[in-house]
């Protein structure tokens, strides 16, 4: 199984976050693990592990295959500019070395 994790941010407004958080909430099905956490179910991509993170937002995905990966980040990052349109959003995407716990 591979892990990956983005750390995402708005290029200019500091309140795009929490609109993107409440837009996530509001419009796919999730699960509030924690006051900073939740899985938030993404069509066509699946489970995604969305945490806050001192004003940044973290993103964990896994799969099976590196082809896999590519198209679950290539569909969440349309999936998040489509619930902030508009605003630029700066996405950096790193291999993790370990699967988070609601994905084992």
């Amino acid at each position: 199984m591979i892990a990956m994790t983005a750390t995402v941010w708005p290029v200019e407004s500091l309140r795009a976050l929490p609109l993107l958080a409440q837009n996530l909430r509001r419009h796919y099905e999730h699960i509030l693990l924690f006051t900073d956490q939740m899985l938030v179910v993404v069509p066509k991509v699946g489970p995604v592990l969305v945490s806050d993170k001192c004003g940044r937002m973290r993103l964990d995905i896994v799969g099976e295959s590196q082809a896999e990966i590519v198209k679950k980040i290539d569909g969440l990052e349309k999936a998040l500019r489509s619930r902030l349109p508009g605003v630029r959003l700066r996405i950096e995407w790193d291999r993790s070395s370990t699967i988070p716990v609601p994905f084992r």
